[in-house]
């Protein structure tokens, strides 16, 4: 084996070190990344699997944010129509209360407060993607329907509501109530509270099939307040959508900081390193040329020492 000179080490090492270079640039080229491996600079792994996680994290939190505010936004359009079927509830009320009204209007009327009924179990069903939006915790199955003869409501279960939505902050942001919340508020006793959406257009429904002028009279009364009640539910569903909203442009504003940062230390300053690409690749070829030269003056003996 023929010793290698000293100065045919140099060029080696050089030539070695200029295609290292020029595969660097062009893999940062291609890939656009400046670090695409921890030996590319291990200082800046730590921050680049953080910022990967925060991504990642709140990109969970902007779905979380997109399927409540999906599920806020019709409720809020549910929970308009709740309130336009009891305001139509209380003008039939305000009409049956008439002393001059005849018993066969009555059963019109009557007729027409039991479809407000249904209408309104039916809002109490509302559903967004499979779920049934106001049936807190168990949101497979709707908690109220009427009763076989359609002049009632069952609750067919209880349930709490403990879904919130927490933002970029971590603060969390409540997004549901129930049926029973909603329809019908209760006493600790059971009996229903002042403002009970399903009990006053009940109550209106009875009085009017039993031609009782005092219950209806009493079904209006309780239908206005109902109507307050139901309005407060609607409050509670307008702040949440200004939070959800508010929470998604946080994160919005949140996602385009990190990447930047996270830009900034991982991708490659592309039209740099094209430039560092062109000259490396402009180095490797003049050395080798110039090697091709005095490969041809050499021979053997050239490398003995």
């Amino acid at each position: 084996m023929f010793p290698i000179s000293g100065a045919t080490q140099s060029y080696l090492a050089n030539l070695n070190r200029t295609e290292n270079e020029v595969n660097q640039a062009q893999s940062e080229v291609t890939s656009g990344y400046r670090v695409q491996t921890p030996s590319d600079d291990p200082a800046a792994i730590p921050e680049i699997l953080q910022y990967q996680a925060d991504l990642n994290q709140n990109q969970q939190i902007q779905s979380n944010l997109s399927t409540a505010g999906a599920e806020v936004s019709s409720a809020n359009s549910a929970l308009a129509s709740a309130l336009q079927a009891v305001e139509s509830a209380t003008s039939v009320a305000t009409e049956g209360a008439s002393t001059s009204i005849g018993a066969g209007n009555l059963a019109n009327l009557a007729t027409q407060v039991q479809g407000l009924l249904q209408t309104l179990v039916g809002i109490s069903q509302t559903q967004v993607n499979g779920r049934y939006i106001f049936s807190g915790d168990q949101p497979s199955s709707p908690m109220y329907a009427l009763n076989a003869s359609g002049d009632g409501v069952t609750q067919q279960f209880t349930a709490s509501s403990t879904r919130v939505i927490v933002d970029t902050n971590g603060t969390s942001i409540p997004v549901a109530q129930t049926a029973q919340q909603i329809f019908d508020p209760q006493n600790t006793d059971g009996t229903p509270a002042t403002g009970n959406v399903f009990a006053a257009v009940t109550d209106l429904l009875t009085a009017l099939q039993n031609n009782d002028q005092a219950g209806i009279t009493q079904a209006a009364t309780d239908l206005q307040s109902a109507d307050t009640y139901l309005n407060q539910q609607l409050a509670f569903y307008g702040e949440a959508q200004d939070r959800l909203t508010s929470a998604t442009n946080l994160a919005t504003q949140f996602q385009t900081q990190i990447t930047s940062q996270l830009s900034n230390l991982r991708d490659a300053d592309i039209p740099t390193v094209s430039v560092q690409l062109t000259q490396a690749q402009l180095d490797e070829q003049a050395a080798l040329s110039v090697e091709a030269q005095v490969q041809q003056q050499r021979n053997l003996f050239s490398y003995m020492g």
